[in-house]
């Protein structure tokens, strides 16, 4: 019950659906690169970072009015009404990364390959993304705060990770540096996937999966 009306009320504001629909089948049309895959397979990971966001807006705000607190003596374990919530976002963030996936082969051709590996870490940086604003919020209490310094941060994160700038363009000394950031283990990945680096690919699922469990453990702690 709790799941479908996630899934419900994620449907009932307009931006989601843009993010979730519209823009995946925007950054398909990104030229491709003679350095690695086409730049959007990249940039849909800043669309997950922030769809995510958007995406848990109810449980974060839950969380601000005090009514998660008040769940907890209500017959709804705090662990149920959490997971539940969570799932369904990332239901949706998963039938978002399948949609570019399969324009990618519509549009891209042999330009883009090892599309089952490039879907699993779209899975995996979302779990991260959740978690990620699990954690981040629980340090605010007004979400428009909250979303304004993401945004800010994530462009960022993005910019300097990879996301948004291909990782070959970055300078060398930067590189150990940005490995801090969660957000650079995605085109880690994707640079991996293309060059057949099955380790890399490995590395980068391992990495983004240990971060989300950091998040998830910080963002599920009951804040006052």
């Amino acid at each position: 019950m709790i799941f479908s009306y996630a899934i419900k009320e994620s449907f009932r504001q307009p931006i989601n659906i843009i993010l979730i629909f519209l823009l995946p089948a925007a950054v398909l049309f990104i030229p491709a690169s003679e350095y690695g895959f086409s730049q959007g397979v990249s940039l849909v990971g800043m669309v997950i970072l922030y769809s995510g966001y958007l995406l848990s807006r109810p449980v974060v705000e839950d969380r601000m009015k005090g009514i998660s607190v008040r769940i907890e003596a209500s017959p709804i374990s705090r662990l149920k009404y959490l997971s539940s919530h969570l799932a369904a976002y990332f239901l949706i963030l998963m039938i978002q990364s399948l949609i570019f996936i399969l324009g990618t082969f519509v549009l891209h051709g042999e330009a883009t390959f090892g599309q089952p590996m490039l879907y699993s870490l779209y899975l995996s940086f979302a779990v991260m993304t959740l978690s990620l604003t699990l954690a981040w919020s629980s340090f605010f209490r007004n979400f428009n705060l909250s979303f304004g310094l993401f945004s800010g941060l994530g462009s960022v994160m993005c910019l300097v990770s990879g996301i948004s700038i291909p990782l070959n363009f970055l300078p060398d000394k930067l590189i150990p540096f940005i490995r801090v950031l969660p957000t650079y283990w995605l085109p880690y990945g994707l640079d991996a996937v293309y060059r057949g680096e099955r380790n890399g690919f490995l590395i980068a699922h391992a990495v983004l999966l240990i971060y989300a469990g950091i998040f998830l453990l910080i963002g599920s702690k009951r804040r006052n």
